[in-house]
């Protein structure tokens, strides 16, 4: 990857495009750069504001303007996501499905492969993500669809008051139920969960986050010896072909606006068997 960043005036003593700044400072084509920056690899900070991403390379920028490209070939060249499913949604909030594979939001370098990126290019507008699963999990996301519902939602997520149900089909013979409280980054995490059925040397099982560490379940069971099958990080004897068998496969929580219990459960087809 390659790293571009300059101050406007360095390059420019007045008003300039966009992308008459980036083609001078990188030397790449101004249809690279231009695609770039619609997969969402530039950053702009106007004077000493926030940094946003940019698509538009038409914008006149200010000499005291900081502009930024990250690009990365490889990134860059992954296929656009399409395809994503809403199991339900307002003009609040939506439940989205994600796929094993997809990320949930983009990086630095680009956001055209990500499942919000999708979201917003269907809704036509910004939309918040609340949480965020692995790429290699799948399952179900909250994205908010303004600022208000962005705020309720993390507060209800920072309060735990979200309950997230997870299955899982992990190595050997699981206990019938548990409780692992292994400290993970040096916190505070919590995993509760219950076996579903056992049967050539796996088990399925189904269980509850306490606590939102990175990798939660997949650290937590494999500290406890049953790694979840298809992991591509954790644990010994338990890679496959088949991918990570892990999901998300359940949200609940009391609706910020209409105060009513809402739970989302994944169609019957795309849970573990």
């Amino acid at each position: 990857m390659k790293n571009y960043k300059t101050l406007v005036q360095k390059l420019f003593p007045t008003k300039t495009s966009a992308l008459e700044v980036l083609v001078k400072l990188s030397k790449l084509p101004p249809q690279n750069l231009t695609e770039a920056a619609e997969k969402g690899a530039v950053w702009l900070q106007k004077g000493k504001g926030k940094i946003l991403r940019i698509r538009d390379l038409s914008l006149l920028l200010d000499p005291q303007d900081t502009i930024s490209l990250f690009y990365d070939l490889r990134v860059l060249s992954l296929k656009e996501y399409v395809g994503g499913e809403a199991l339900f949604e307002n003009s609040h909030y939506g439940i989205w499905f994600k796929p094993a594979g997809v990320v949930t939001q983009g990086s630095q370098t680009s956001d055209h492969a990500s499942l919000m990126r999708y979201i917003e290019k269907k809704k036509d507008k910004q939309v918040y993500l609340i949480h965020r699963l692995d790429r290699e999990t799948a399952g179900l996301v909250i994205f908010s669809y303004h600022q208000e519902s962005a705020k309720y939602f993390s507060k209800l997520f920072a309060d735990n008051k979200i309950q997230k149900m997870y299955q899982a089909i992990v190595l050997g013979e699981a206990p019938e139920s548990g409780t692992i409280d292994f400290s993970l980054e040096d916190k505070e995490a919590l995993t509760l969960y219950t076996r579903v059925e056992s049967k050539n040397g796996k088990s399925l099982v189904e269980a509850e986050l306490k606590t939102g560490r990175l990798h939660q379940i997949r650290k937590h069971f494999d500290m406890i010896g049953h790694p979840v099958m298809g992991d591509p990080k954790y644990g010994k004897g338990n890679k496959n072909r088949d991918g990570l068998k892990l999901i998300a496969y359940s949200l609940s929580f009391i609706d910020p606006f209409d105060k009513q219990r809402k739970k989302f459960v994944s169609p019957e087809s795309l849970k573990l068997q």
